[in-house]
């Protein structure tokens, strides 16, 4: 397959897209990247960004996210530096009277479960926290018990895609469109080309579907069965510039999370409020809103009360909804590939890396078991 595959259309520039293209570039593919905004503007800016597999609630996604995080350092230590990537570590503690969310497991069970599976976790108290790591965090108490997870760490999403698509286009290889793709010519079940917006017609032998949001458009002007079974979650960011830098780790309280975003900056954000974003919302979050993920933070660490706010923002993720990345090529149409998830931030170097494999030699890697796309369409 490898010398009928020369040259890719990749519908996306952000974070995926963006390690797609210098993989592609990287195996000596020809790529066009198209994206209508500024590369990595979108969802992966507004992300938090988190480099954790905390949240996964079967091994299966666990090992996926685990396999990410590893790749991230993998990654990075092919470059000479990797500005993007903070190995912070964090920390991490819930409620005092923590029993689980509806019914769900306790930030005990999480944590303990994670252990089990050999996830590095060092557990301590408050006191400690407060002692060695983090002064700033208002605790109950300085018995809570609190949890270092020492291998996660935060992404620079814009700086990684810069990164990468600098690093792709010093092969030679990458052709960077700004515009919209208005359709995919597919002729006798096979792509042929993409059209955009703008009256371009962009010859390709494959196409990988990297839009993040949009990949369900994207996916439906292949005119096949549509895309079922994709959540869509929001999220409510505040980048906050304070005096100085009062946070080391990334901070997984039981009200709010925060973590550096560079000098003198802070980001945070709150599940609690998430909760309360209507599903697919991407503007205008409300001053309500707004206020309530402030006063959480505040609550959190105190010195964040003199901060200024510098940005408010809502970043929108469509995933499928079992949890589970789509990724691999599209049986009912040949060169037609697909690569969208939830945690883009952590899978991108993971799937951009499988994913030009499985383009350039057939092979599909073992933990895509239940990651076909096929199982997101149903015959009609």
């Amino acid at each position: 397959m490898e010398e009928t595959v020369k040259t890719v259309g990749v519908v996306g520039a952000g974070v995926i897209g963006a390690c797609m293209a210098f993989s592609l570039a990287q195996r000596g593919m020809r790529v066009h990247c198209v994206e209508p905004a500024q590369p990595g503007g979108l969802t992966t800016d507004v992300s938090f960004a988190r480099l954790s597999a905390f949240q996964q609630p079967t091994y299966a996604r666990f090992e996926l996210s685990h396999t990410g995080m590893i790749e991230h350092l993998r990654f990075a230590a092919q470059f000479d530096s990797a500005p993007w990537w903070h190995p912070t570590g964090s920390l991490a503690w819930g409620d005092e009277e923590d029993g689980g969310d509806a019914g769900g497991p306790s930030f005990a069970d999480v944590a303990h479960r994670l252990s089990a599976w050999g996830y590095r976790t060092v557990w301590c108290d408050a006191a400690r926290v407060n002692r060695e790591w983090e002064p700033g965090i208002a605790f109950p108490n300085a018995r809570t018990p609190a949890v270092l997870f020492p291998d996660e760490g935060w992404i620079d999403g814009p700086k990684l895609v810069s990164e990468m698509l600098a690093a792709a286009k010093d092969t030679g290889r990458l052709t960077l469109w700004n515009g919209a793709v208005d359709g995919i010519e597919v002729h006798d079940g096979e792509v042929r080309a993409l059209r955009l917006e703008a009256g371009d017609r962009i010859e390709v032998d494959a196409v990988v579907n990297a839009a993040g949001p949009e990949a369900p458009t994207v996916a439906a002007m292949l005119g096949t069965a549509p895309l079922e079974g994709v959540a869509t979650r929001s999220s409510l960011v505040i980048d906050l510039l304070t005096d100085g830098d009062p946070v080391r780790h990334i901070l997984r309280g039981a009200q709010a999370h925060a973590r550096s975003a560079g000098p003198g900056r802070v980001r945070v954000r709150s599940e609690q409020v998430d909760a309360r974003l209507p599903a697919g919302m991407r503007s205008d979050p409300g001053d309500e809103l707004v206020k309530d993920l402030l006063e959480r933070a505040y609550r959190t660490i105190p010195a964040l009360e003199s901060a200024t706010v510098d940005r408010v923002r809502i970043g929108t993720a469509v995933f499928p909804a079992d949890g589970f990345p789509s990724v691999g090529a599209l049986s009912a149409v040949s060169g037609y590939y697909e690569v969208f998830a939830n945690s883009g931030i952590t899978l991108a170097p993971f799937l951009g890396r499988t994913l030009t494999t499985h383009i350039a030699t057939g092979e599909i890697h073992p933990l895509w078991s239940r990651c076909s796309p096929d199982r997101l369409r149903t015959a009609s």
